[in-house]
C-alpha cells in the first residue's frame, strides 16, 4: 500500500496540472480516465439509481459524478484528497458539494448516502478501513459500485512499462549532464579561461555518453524525446534566456519525473486480487449481495467491476 502523504503529493501534483489546462502529454497516462466502456458502465449504472445522495469516493475530475448529473440526480458530493482535483471537478458540477478528505476517514454521518461510487479511487485509501467506511455511510438499501485496479491486468502492466522507461532515463544520467553542461558553458562564456574550457569539455563528453544511453529511449520518442529535444533548443537558444530560468526548466522536469514515478507506484499497489476485493465488499455488505467481475478496456482484462448491496 503507497505512503497516504506521498499519494496526495503525487496526485494533488498531477490535478493542479489538469485544473490548469496542462496534461503533460509527455508523461503518458494509462487511459483510466475516460473510455467508452467506463461511460457505458456509469450511464447503466445511475439509469437504475434512485434519487438519494451520492458519493463519488476519490471523484479525481469528476468523470464519474458527471454520469450522475446526467441521470438527473441532484444530490451529489465529491471526495478527494486532493483539493486541485475537487476544484477540477467544479468545473463541470457547480453545485457540487466537493469534500477534501481520505476514502478511509469520510467526514459523514452514518447511513447518510444511498450510492457510493468509485472510480479507479477506493483501492488507494487504507482500503479495508476505506471498506468500513464504505459500510458505515451507506443507508440500508443502498449501494456500492466500483472501477479497481485490477493485479497483472493491463493497467498493471502498462505501469511497469512507464516505470521501467524512466529508470531508464533516470540511469542514463542524461538531467545531471545536462544540468553540468548549461552551467559550465556560461561559466566559460562569462570567463573563457583554460579551466572553465576544461570542466566544459568534461560536461560535454559526459552529456555525449548520457545522451548515447538515452539514445534507444528517445527513438521510442515520448519523455526520453522530449527532454532530449527540450535541452537542445534551449542550448541552441541559451543567450536569449537566462541560465536560473534553464536550470529551473531541468528542475522542473526531473520534479515531473519524481511525482509521476510516485503515481505509477501508487496504481501497482492499488491493484487488488479477487481475493482481496471479494473480502472487502463481504465487510461493505456483510450479509448482502456482493459481485467482483473482470472489466475489461479496450478489449484487455483492465480493472474489477466490483458491487455490494447491504441487506434493507
Amino acid at each position: 500500500m503507497t505512503n497516504p502523504d506521498s499519494n496526495q503529493a503525487d496526485w494533488s501534483n498531477y490535478w493542479q496540472g489538469r485544473a490548469a489546462g496542462k496534461t503533460g502529454e509527455v508523461f503518458a497516462g494509462v487511459g483510466v480516465e475516460t473510455s467508452d466502456e467506463l461511460h457505458q458502465h456509469w450511464r447503466d449504472v445511475f439509469a437504475n439509481c434512485a434519487d438519494g445522495t451520492v458519493l463519488d469516493l476519490a471523484c479525481g475530475a469528476g468523470s464519474v459524478i458527471r454520469h450522475a448529473a446526467a441521470a438527473g440526480l441532484a444530490d451529489l458530493i465529491g471526495l478527494d484528497i486532493s483539493p486541485a482535483a475537487i476544484a477540477a471537478t467544479r468545473q463541470s458540477c457547480p453545485d457540487l458539494l466537493g469534500l477534501v478528505a481520505s476514502a478511509d476517514v469520510l467526514p459523514l454521518a452514518d447511513a447518510s448516502v444511498s450510492m457510493v461510487a468509485s472510480q479507479f479511487g477506493f483501492e488507494y485509501a487504507d482500503r479495508k478501513r476505506a471498506a468500513r467506511e464504505v459500510h458505515r455511510v451507506l443507508k440500508p438499501g443502498g449501494r456500492f459500485s466500483a472501477i479497481v485496479h485490477l493485479k497483472n491486468g493491463a493497467i498493471d502492466r502498462e505501469c511497469r512499462g512507464h516505470l521501467a522507461r524512466l529508470e531508464a532515463i533516470t540511469q542514463s544520467a542524461f538531467l545531471p549532464a545536462a544540468r553540468t553542461v548549461f552551467s559550465t558553458v556560461f561559466a566559460f562564456e562569462r570567463d573563457p579561461s583554460g579551466a572553465h574550457r576544461a570542466a566544459m569539455d568534461a560536461a560535454l563528453g559526459a552529456l555525449a555518453a548520457a545522451q548515447e544511453a538515452l539514445a534507444p529511449e528517445v527513438r521510442a520518442g515520448g519523455l526520453a524525446a522530449h527532454l532530449q529535444a527540450g535541452a537542445g533548443q534551449l542550448f541552441e537558444r541559451r543567450r536569449s534566456y537566462l541560465e536560473s530560468d534553464i536550470l529551473k526548466w531541468l528542475d522542473d522536469m526531473e520534479g515531473e519525473m519524481v511525482a509521476y514515478r510516485g503515481r505509477m507506484n501508487g496504481m501497482l499497489g492499488a491493484a487488488i486480487d479477487r481475493d482481496e476485493g471479494e473480502s472487502l465488499l463481504k465487510a461493505i455488505a456483510p450479509d448482502g449481495k456482493i459481485e467482483c467481475h473482470e472489466f475489461h478496456l479496450a478489449g484487455r482484462a483492465a480493472a474489477w467491476r466490483m458491487s455490494a448491496a447491504p441487506r434493507s
